[in-house]
């Protein structure tokens, strides 16, 4: 994968690896909901107004009201066609994640045909077949709650001597009368596995979007679509299925407690450095306008 993009704030944050760049959410983006532009905003089998965009800018009630992406200064990952592959270069040595939202039959742990819950984690860019388990089969599913916002901390997970990591989800569904498929998905998508078959899968579809936290920066957003191969209703996804959060820098643990889903009050965003390889001056001076902005609503200087 080529180095597109090389980006370390204030030193803290593990940094994005990636042939993208990010681009601002648009503000509007509920009003072309279903153009697949950006490639996450697609309608949802679930309902209107329920992709991945919708719960982090608390556009839709029913998913919650909290805005993550701070009114309008948020970022995600973008190709020059659609979801771009993406990893991480470790800086720290470990991270903490925090389940927000799940809204999937496929999390629902079920015994069927060899099928089980859906799991997330990390795996080593040097060894695809090394992984550390974030959300394990089960725990993306509360029967009192089957779809809704959960904010739910992990413990936090130690990288060990990863120099660089992925995220990958192993999920299953029914494939036909009495049949099933389980599937390996990563954020780097030529190295998707359909495990029931032993055999490569939809290499070419990014099963995760990845959004910046403008008032942390050495936090992410990360969503997962299941469907296997694209949609006549959704596209490439909703990517509503599994969201949370990754917080690169092993905060303490209260600030994963019942309020962390809140962003914080007058926040006081930390000096940004970048390093951009391969990035055009347009999305240089995009970056910049975006701390000034970020900036201007924290109130500092």
């Amino acid at each position: 994968m080529g180095a597109g993009l090389l980006m370390t704030i204030a030193g803290m944050a593990d940094t994005i690896v990636s042939t993208g760049t990010l681009v601002s959410v648009p503000a509007n983006f509920q009003s072309t909901t279903g153009t697949g532009t950006p490639f996450w905003n697609n309608n949802s089998v679930d309902g209107a107004n329920m992709n991945v965009g919708d719960f982090l800018t608390g556009s839709n009630p029913s998913m919650g009201s909290t805005d993550y992406l701070g009114s309008g200064l948020g970022m995600y990952l973008a190709g020059a066609s659609g979801a771009p592959s993406f990893s991480f270069l470790q800086v720290g040595t470990s991270l903490s994640a925090q389940l927000l939202f799940s809204d999937s039959p496929a999390n629902y742990p079920y015994n069927y045909l060899g099928m089980a819950g859906t799991s997330i984690g990390l795996y080593d860019l040097a060894d695809p077949t090394q992984k550390e388990t974030l959300f394990s089969a089960g725990t993306l599913y509360d029967p009192a709650n089957p779809n809704g916002v959960y904010n739910t901390p992990q413990p936090s997970v130690t990288v060990g001597s990863w120099a660089g990591y992925g995220i990958y989800a192993y999920t299953c569904a029914p494939l036909g009368p009495g049949s099933a498929y389980c599937a390996m998905y990563y954020s780097d998508p030529s190295l998707n596995f359909n495990a029931s078959f032993n055999q490569s899968t939809d290499t070419n579809h990014q099963h995760f979007s990845l959004f910046v936290d403008p008032n942390n920066p050495e936090t992410y957003y990360i969503g997962f679509e299941d469907n296997l191969g694209f949609s006549a209703t959704e596209g490439s996804g909703d990517y509503n299925d599994v969201i949370f959060r990754l917080i690169t820098d092993d905060p303490p643990v209260t600030t994963l407690g019942i309020n962390a889903d809140a962003p914080p009050t007058n926040p006081v965003p930390e000096p940004a450095t970048f390093s951009v390889l391969g990035l055009g001056l347009v999305t240089l001076g995009l970056l910049r306008r975006r701390a000034r902005l970020s900036d201007a609503s924290s109130g500092t200087n």
